[in-house]
């Protein structure tokens, strides 16, 4: 198998993070296509070692351009929320909501409450099922500020009112069903 096959089964579980990770931002579908073609990209220019068991390298790179993405969103929201925009008579416009409308009882306003690295450990641990070492390996992180940050993100989510949809108990496999 070539490397371009390598990558291709990894790229539906790059795409969810990112948008998970990026959720809510304008933009953000065309974004994340952007940021995968950009992970694929430098993969398999650097001829990173992927294998269908071992994504780790290519969640190292998007991480990074995850972060990178939201920082400079930030600093352009910040330039643009420092610039005075004054009506005719000198009142102040009135702030415009931004973002996208969310129904309360879902899980993408709490996590986009949520710091950064936050939700990057949630996402990783739970979304993705990575061990706390892959994910501390893949956020160059010690597995301390891991279980640390996954913690926060946790009672965070509480604090937000989420609250996971029941799930039914699986059913033993000796029962069977007669009618």
């Amino acid at each position: 198998m070539d490397a371009r096959e390598s990558l291709k089964p990894w790229i539906p579980r790059l795409r969810r993070y990112a948008r998970a990770f990026l959720n809510g931002s304008p933009g953000a579908s065309e974004t994340v296509d952007d940021l995968v073609h950009a992970v694929l990209l430098r993969a398999s220019e650097k001829k990173l070692a992927v294998s269908a068991a071992n994504g780790l390298p290519l969640f190292i790179l998007l991480t990074q351009l995850c972060r990178e993405t939201l920082h400079q969103r930030a600093a352009r929201h910040f330039a643009a929320s420092t610039e005075v925009n004054l009506q005719p008579w000198g009142a102040a416009a009135p702030d415009k909501p931004h973002g996208l409308p969310h129904r309360h009882d879902s899980l993408g306003p709490a996590l986009n409450a949520m710091k950064p690295e936050e939700k990057e450990v949630l996402l990783l641990v739970v979304l993705e099922g990575f061990s706390y070492a892959e994910v501390a390996r893949i956020l160059r992180i010690s597995r301390m500020v891991l279980m640390t940050r996954l913690a926060k993100a946790r009672h965070a989510l509480g604090e937000s009112g989420f609250t996971p949809a029941p799930t039914r108990p699986p059913r033993p496999s000796y029962l069977r069903v007669v009618k």
